[in-house]
């Protein structure tokens, strides 16, 4: 596999276009891949956001999705596929870190939506605009708050 990160990209987007469940609505990039810092040993994280899966075990559905998944990626060595519900993931109570690395990272690979490439573009105005930084720390970043303990409103 060659690491050359807009031809993964590129090839990912073509893959993941064959998905052929309704209810998966969109598949977003994230992490090194989709910040193009990738190397040899990186895996690919994956997000996808489905719709009217919430009433199936959690275990289950999750499992469904990573093997749809991996049906369409087997040539790659390794990916982390998280999955979400598409309501909550652009309505959510609450913004962890993980949801907001994802928010600031995230390459659109397929969106049936029709709504994320705004959404993002929404949501990453309100990160700068809140005053949240984000610190890289060798491989890693973390987020520091604009006062200590503040609470602060992306969305």
């Amino acid at each position: 596999m060659s690491l050359d990160c807009n031809s993964v990209i590129n090839d990912l987007r073509g893959r993941l276009s064959r998905l052929i469940n309704e209810n998966y609505v969109a598949v977003l990039l994230f992490g090194s891949w989709a910040r193009c810092e990738a190397n040899e040993r990186s895996d690919i994280d994956i997000l996808v956001l489905h719709r009217g899966l919430d009433k199936i075990n959690k275990l289950k559905r999750s499992r469904a999705i990573y093997l749809a998944i991996t049906a369409l990626l087997r040539d790659y060595p390794g990916f982390t596929v998280l999955d979400m519900d598409f309501e909550e993931f652009v309505n959510p109570g609450i913004i962890r870190p993980l949801l907001l690395n994802i928010y600031w990272d995230a390459l659109i690979l397929l969106d049936r939506s029709g709504i994320l490439r705004d959404f993002l573009a929404h949501v990453r105005r309100r990160i700068v605009e809140s005053g949240l930084r984000r610190v890289r720390d060798g491989r890693a970043y973390y987020w520091i708050l604009p006062k200590p303990m503040a609470e602060v409103r992306v969305l």
